[in-house]
């Protein structure tokens, strides 16, 4: 099978990860959104100005570990020949674990900050597939990208731009689909098992891994056929 294939199953794979990772957040921690900013830096305007100064400085904290986590992903991948995906799911491990450790009556921003850090350190590594940049984290440009690529299509006169646009609003689509996948798993799970219930997360996310290591190595096992039989 060609990399391309294996890669968009990875990529959806991962928006199921994202999409459990934002609903657990939503469902468990009091409908904060540990995935993205957007939410807490409004939150963080509104605490300034109402002078709630003890949880405005933990959506800085919020913040603070998410930036890292971008600058930490953006580091690694300029500055070491490391498979950095495999990182990412080491480091989504632990934070599955810190979380489904972490108690109900903590404040759910600070509850989060593994949440934070691990989905910014994904959305750094797993940046899309087949030519795409795609989010596996959140869902607002996905949408905006379907959108556009299935309208285009429709007033496309030409095939090869009508192909195109088709398999660009397929592919967005998709995420879209697997991302909110992740979001019933995780509201299905938390209606059961309450905050321990991210810990069903570490199951899915060995499944990735041995995925990863499977088609990796299919990949170089075809490259070395390929290099016998050009020598």
């Amino acid at each position: 099978m060609k990399k391309n294939y294996h890669d968009v199953i990875t990529h959806y794979l991962m928006a199921i990860v994202g999409g459990f990772f934002g609903g657990y957040a939503i469902f468990a921690r009091m409908n904060v959104f540990g995935s993205a900013q957007t939410a807490n830096l409004i939150e963080l305007i509104k605490n300034i100005l109402g002078a709630n100064y003890f949880e405005g400085i933990l959506r800085i904290g919020a913040l603070f570990i998410y930036v890292l986590a971008l600058i930490l992903g953006t580091y690694f991948t300029h500055r070491t020949d490391w498979n950095l995906k495999y990182l990412v799911l080491k480091i989504e491990i632990f934070c599955v674990i810190l979380l489904g450790f972490i108690p109900m009556n903590v404040n759910p921003i600070m509850a989060l900050y593994p949440c934070f850090f691990a989905t910014a350190f994904q959305w750094s590594i797993f940046k899309g597939a087949i030519g795409y940049t795609c989010s596996t984290i959140f869902s607002t440009n996905n949408i905006k990208q379907t959108v556009i690529a299935f309208t285009e299509y429709f007033l496309a006169d030409q095939q090869d731009i009508q192909q195109e646009c088709l398999r660009k609003g397929c592919f967005f689509a998709g995420t879209l689909i697997f991302f909110h996948t992740g979001v019933a798993l995780a509201y299905l799970l938390w209606t059961l098992f309450l905050e321990k219930s991210i810990l069903f997360l570490l199951l899915f996310l060995c499944v990735i891994y041995i995925y990863l290591k499977i088609s990796d190595n299919l990949f170089i096992k075809k490259n070395s056929i390929e290099k016998k039989m050009i020598a």
